[in-house]
């Protein structure tokens, strides 16, 4: 006879004085620049150098906390969910022609690349922050937690529609359309020297200025990942645990 898994105790309370809430430029870069790619104006760049830093998030933020994250667990979190490898390369010749079209779509609306990018760049924003806070409670330290938390934070992150974060991710990509260029020569320094440019370093005083605003949302917004978190383990357990006896049946 197979016993279920034994079920997981409950995670202490958080207390919300101990989320960091504040704009650590270490810890958002990498999110500022995958927002920041879709504005760069040249079919599959913008999209290879927003999946460059989206994968660059959990480990440059696990080294600002002075923790180094397994290679297992960093395929996990950077793991794109919801399609399967045969539905992904089925899929792939239509978001191939999606892409096109709307990039050509874009060149000729620019508002559209500023939304979508204003978008983006909100989203990164909560990723970088959420990914701060799961490395703080360990759920990235192994293999089976990293699992749980990472299928926790893409559910957070989509039902997560409304944000104030968006008008100031907004303020940020009127500024940063006007100055491709350097935007272009940002990431360059960013990348090869890990060095600011004049530009940047506004942006983040400019960002750095108005994060203290989100406080309130920001904690709010990691007891909706806590609770999720929490939904997901008991989704897993009642799944194993029906496994379990079905496995005892004849």
């Amino acid at each position: 006879m197979i016993d279920p898994p034994p079920a997981r105790p409950p995670a202490p309370p958080v207390d919300p004085k101990s989320i960091a809430t504040d704009f650590d430029w270490l810890v958002y870069a990498d999110a500022t620049f995958a927002g920041l790619a879709i504005l760069i104006p040249i079919p599959f760049v913008d999209a290879l150098l927003e999946e460059y830093f989206r994968r660059r998030m959990a480990r440059d933020i696990a080294r600002r906390r002075g923790r180094t994250l397994s290679p297992a667990v960093q395929r996990e979190i950077n793991r794109r969910r919801g399609e399967g490898c045969l539905a992904g390369c089925a899929m792939l010749p239509l978001q191939l022609i999606i892409y096109v079209l709307r990039n050509l779509y874009r060149t000729v609306v620019y508002v559209l690349s500023v939304y979508d990018a204003s978008e983006k760049l909100s989203h990164y924003w909560h990723r970088a922050f959420l990914l701060n806070y799961m490395i703080g409670r360990g759920h990235l330290d192994d293999t089976a937690r990293a699992s749980l938390a990472a299928a926790a934070l893409e559910r957070t992150l989509a039902t997560t529609q409304t944000s104030p974060v968006l008008n100031l991710a907004g303020e940020v990509i009127e500024t940063a359309r006007h100055q491709l260029r350097g935007l272009l020569r940002a990431i360059y320094r960013f990348v090869r020297r890990r060095e600011e440019t004049a530009a940047m370093k506004q942006t983040r005083t400019t960002v750095a200025a108005r994060w203290a605003e989100f406080g309130d949302y920001l904690i709010e917004l990691a007891g909706r990942y806590e609770a999720t978190y929490a939904e997901v383990a008991r989704e897993r357990e009642a799944a194993a645990t029906a496994a379990a006896a079905g496995a005892t049946k004849p």
